[in-house]
C-alpha cells in the first residue's frame, strides 16, 4: 500500500478525482427517480449476455450482442432530459456564483403569489431541491423556461390547460407546468384544505422539495415544506421564509465534495 501511494502520480489523483464527481453527479441525478430501476433492467441485459456467452447459448448471444453494442446510444435516449438537465446545471455553476440566482428567483415567484393572490386565482408552485423530481413531470408540459413572475402568473390563470397542475422550478428554470403531485394522506391537516394544498403538502412529504401554493378561494398564500404547512404568509414573510431556507441550504451545502464539483464546475 504505501509503495502504492509513492507511485501515484498527480495525473493519477486528478483522474480519481474526476471519476469520483462524475459519480457523485449521476447519482444527484437519479436520486429520487425511477432512472436507477431502468439502469438495473439494462445490467441485467448485460449479465443475461455475458451468461449466454459463458454457455456458448449462441442464438441468445447473438439478439443481445446488439443491444449491448448499442448501450451508449440506448442510455443518450433514455435518460436525454436527465442529461440534458446536468450539462445546463454545469454550465450555470461553472459561470454563475453559488446563490446569485437565488434572490431573482425568490423576488420572481414572490410577485407571481402576490399577484395571484390579488386575483384569487389558485396556483401551486414547488421548488425542487437535492430530491430529484423527475417522477412527476410524466404527462406534464415541459417548459425548461427561465422563471419570471408574467410566467408563473401566466400559466395560471383560468381556462388555461395547465391552471390546475403544478409547476415544478429548478434552479432558475421552470421546467414543467401542470404536472400531478401526490397528495397527503395526514389525518392531521384542516378538512377544509383542498387538493391544491393537500398536493403542495404531499410532495414534501415524499421529498426535500418546497411547494408555495395560493388559494383561489380566499388568496391565502401557504408555504409547504418537509410534510408541514405555513398558512397565511405576506408576500415580505413569503420572501424571507425563502430567504432563510436558500441560506441554510447553501450553508449545509459547503461539504468537500461540493466545494471540489463546484471547483471542476459540476456542482
Amino acid at each position: 500500500m504505501p509503495q502504492f501511494i509513492f507511485n501515484l502520480r498527480w495525473q493519477d489523483a486528478l483522474d480519481i478525482l474526476l471519476v469520483a464527481v462524475i459519480i457523485y453527479q449521476v447519482f444527484l441525478m437519479l436520486r429520487g427517480t425511477q432512472a436507477i430501476w431502468v439502469l438495473a433492467g439494462l445490467f441485467l441485459v448485460f449479465l443475461s449476455y455475458l451468461t449466454a456467452r459463458r454457455l456458448e447459448l449462441f442464438t441468445l448471444e447473438w439478439l443481445l450482442d446488439g443491444v449491448v453494442k448499442s448501450f451508449f446510444l440506448i442510455i443518450i435516449i433514455l435518460f436525454q432530459a436527465d442529461i440534458r438537465r446536468v450539462l445546463s446545471r454545469m454550465g450555470r455553476k461553472a459561470f454563475v456564483p453559488t446563490g446569485a440566482a437565488e434572490p431573482v428567483v425568490a423576488e420572481e415567484i414572490c410577485e407571481a403569489a402576490e399577484t395571484l393572490a390579488s386575483h384569487r386565482i389558485g396556483g401551486l408552485i414547488v421548488l425542487e431541491r437535492q430530491v430529484g423530481l423527475t417522477d412527476y413531470l410524466e404527462g406534464a408540459i415541459r417548459l425548461d423556461a427561465l422563471i419570471t413572475w408574467e410566467l408563473l402568473v401566466s400559466l395560471f390563470w383560468p381556462h388555461n390547460p395547465t391552471h390546475d397542475g403544478a409547476v415544478i422550478i429548478h434552479g432558475d428554470r421552470v421546467i414543467a407546468a401542470g404536472c400531478v403531485l401526490p397528495l397527503s394522506k395526514n389525518p392531521e391537516l384542516d378538512p377544509v384544505l383542498g387538493t391544491r394544498h393537500r398536493a403542495a403538502v404531499g410532495i414534501t412529504e415524499n421529498s426535500d422539495a418546497l411547494a408555495l401554493v395560493v388559494s383561489e378561494t380566499n388568496g391565502q398564500i401557504s408555504l409547504a415544506r418537509g410534510g408541514r404547512l405555513i398558512r397565511n404568509l405576506t408576500r415580505l414573510q413569503l420572501r424571507q421564509e425563502l430567504h432563510d431556507i436558500f441560506e441554510n441550504q447553501t450553508r449545509k451545502g459547503r461539504t468537500l465534495i461540493d466545494r471540489l464539483a463546484r471547483l471542476l464546475g459540476t456542482s
